[in-house]
């Protein structure tokens, strides 16, 4: 049984490596045109996002003449920090857990007290995993959102009128979304997980003995003999 618990680790290891990975790595801009007073050509203005998507610090000037800069309205860093935290502590505790697997299992197999914890901190990081996932999920969404000139109220402001701005390009978020698919894939491999570590705790040990037979009273051992 801990063949399985070993090869479930191994994959936890590469889908939190790929999961907080394809979020860290993302960097994307936005393009949009303008066409500002005493202008006869649209100009265009270019901002960029990253790994945290803290949106709100990214400001910029609608049009040179313009005396305050605009600022993204939202972003998503506390999801976007929280899902790699997870990421990185179940990568770290995978290792660990792979070293004990590997080279102290007989110890593990004899330490009930090993297994029961092994069991808690798998369930706890199975529902940071989804926790983590359904929030980030949403902060996609907020950066997808924001990051759009038209959704993000960017048009609409100052000199940034409807017929005087146009979007050029949006941002590329094909590696946010691959990371969510990463995200969730890993709740339902560490619901796998708990699985195989539950059969080596001692509670399903114990309900899994066959009921033992009673045996034989002498009372009815002797009215068996009377009887022939």
């Amino acid at each position: 049984m801990i063949i399985f618990i070993i090869l479930l680790k191994i994959l936890d290891v590469v889908l939190s490596i790929f999961a907080f990975a394809t979020t860290t790595s993302h960097k994307s801009s936005t393009t949009f045109s303008i066409l500002c007073a005493n202008a006869t050509q649209p100009e265009d203005r270019t901002f960029y996002y990253s790994y945290p998507y803290d949106l709100e610090s990214e400001c910029f000037k609608l049009c040179d003449t313009d005396a305050k800069q605009f600022c993204l309205l939202s972003g998503s860093k506390s999801s976007a920090e929280f899902y790699v935290f997870v990421g990185v502590i179940v990568f770290l505790y995978c290792l660990a857990a792979l070293v004990l697997y590997i080279f102290f299992d007989d110890l593990y197999r004899r330490n009930t007290r090993l297994v029961i914890v092994d069991f808690i901190i798998s369930v706890v990081l199975t529902l940071l995993w989804i926790i983590a996932s359904s929030a980030w999920a949403a902060g996609v969404s907020d950066v997808k959102t924001y990051t759009d000139p038209e959704e993000g109220g960017i048009f609409g402001t100052g000199q940034c009128q409807k017929d005087l701005c146009k979007v050029k390009s949006l941002g590329n978020f094909a590696s946010l979304n691959v990371s969510l698919i990463f995200g969730f894939l890993n709740f339902g491999v560490w619901i796998g997980n708990l699985w195989f570590i539950y059969k080596e705790t001692p509670w399903f040990k114990l309900t899994s003995k066959p009921p033992t037979e009673p045996a034989s009273t002498p009372q009815s051992v002797d009215s068996s003999i009377n009887h022939i």
